[in-house]
C-alpha cells in the first residue's frame, strides 16, 4: 500500500505541468505538552478534476508520533461533484491503520445570477472505512538467561477493529459568506471495551484519542476578502463514557500574488472538567 501510494505520488508530481492548475502547500501547528504538527499537499486539477496527495505528522512529549499518507482525488461537474481518498497509518507503538473514504454531493442552484445574493446551495453524504491494527502485551514471559531472571513483554495477540464514518453535509454560500456543517455517526465491527487501547484520532488539527459515537460541526467563512475569516465548531461524543470534547477554530488568510498566507488558533475543550488546551498555526499555499 505504501509504495502504491509513493509511486503515484511520484507520477502526478511528474505530470504536474500537464495540469491546468497546481497548488501546493502547508502548515505547521504547536500546542501544549511540546505538541507539533505538520501537513503538507500537492493538488493538480482543472474545473472538471483535481488530484491531493498529503501527509500529516504530529507527535508531543507525551505521544508518539503519528504519520498519515493520504491520495485523493475528485470530480466535478454543473450540479454535483464526487471525491475518494485512501490513506494508510504506518505502524507506531504497535498501532496501525489503512483507510478509504468517499463523498457525493449535489447542487441545488445550477447558475444563479452574477448578482443574486444566494450564490450556491448543496447536499452531500459521506462514507469512510477504517481498519485499525493495535498489537499489544498481554501477558510477561520470565526468561532465564546465565542465572539472571527478568521478564519481557509477549506480544500475544492484536486488536483488530474496522470503524465505520458515514453521515449529511449542507453548504450555502449567499452575500460572499459561505457556512457549512456537517454530521457524523460511527459504527464498529465489534463491542469496544475499557480494556481496549484507545484509538488515535484527528479533531481539527489536533491529535487526540478515543472511540468517536457522533460529531457534529459546523463552519463560517468570507471567502474573497482581501483579509478572509472562518470560524468552525466541533462536538464529539464518544463510548465507554468518556466525557464530550469540544473544538473551537478561528483563522485568517490573505493572498498575496500567488501565495495564501494563513494563520488560526485552536481551542479544544476534552470535558470532564479538564483544562481548555490552546494550539496555534500558520500555513502557507502556493498556485501556479
Amino acid at each position: 500500500m505504501k509504495k502504491l501510494l509513493c509511486a503515484a505520488v511520484f507520477f502526478l508530481f511528474s505530470a504536474a505541468s500537464a495540469r491546468a492548475y497546481t497548488d501546493t502547500g502547508g502548515r505547521y501547528t504547536a500546542g501544549p505538552d511540546g505538541y507539533g504538527g505538520v501537513n503538507i499537499f500537492a493538488e493538480w486539477g482543472d474545473d472538471d478534476y483535481y488530484l491531493r496527495p498529503s501527509l500529516n505528522t504530529y507527535k508531543s512529549d507525551i505521544a508518539d508520533r503519528f504519520s498519515t499518507y493520504s491520495l485523493g482525488g475528485g470530480l466535478e461537474r454543473e450540479r454535483w461533484s464526487a471525491g475518494a481518498e485512501v490513506s494508510m497509518t504506518p505502524e507506531t507503538g504497535g498501532y496501525k491503520n489503512y483507510g478509504i473514504y468517499g463523498d457525493l454531493s449535489y447542487k441545488l442552484l445550477a447558475a444563479p445570477a452574477e448578482d443574486a445574493a444566494l450564490e450556491d446551495i448543496s447536499l452531500g453524504a459521506f462514507a469512510g472505512l477504517t481498519a485499525h491494527e493495535d498489537t499489544y502485551a498481554l501477558s510477561t514471559t520470565t526468561v532465564v538467561t546465565s542465572g539472571r531472571r527478568s521478564s519481557v513483554a509477549t506480544l500475544t495477540d492484536a486488536f483488530k477493529l474496522n470503524q465505520a464514518d458515514y453521515g449529511l453535509s449542507a453548504s450555502v454560500k449567499a452575500c460572499g459568506l459561505r457556512a457549512s456543517g456537517r454530521f457524523t455517526k460511527t459504527a464498529y465491527d465489534k463491542d469496544v471495551t475499557a480494556e481496549a487501547r484507545q484509538l488515535p484520532v484527528d479533531i481539527g488539527s489536533i491529535g487526540t484519542s478515543g472511540f468517536p459515537d457522533t460529531a457534529v460541526s459546523a463552519r463560517l467563512r468570507a471567502a474573497g476578502l482581501p483579509l478572509s475569516p472562518e470560524a468552525g465548531y466541533t462536538r464529539t461524543t464518544y463510548l465507554l463514557d468518556q466525557p464530550d470534547s469540544e473544538s473551537l477554530t478561528f483563522g485568517l488568510s490573505v493572498k498575496a500574488g500567488p501565495a495564501e498566507i494563513s494563520a488560526g488558533w485552536e481551542g479544544f475543550n476534552p470535558g470532564g472538567g479538564a483544562d481548555r488546551l490552546n494550539y496555534y498555526s500558520v500555513g502557507l499555499t502556493l498556485s501556479f
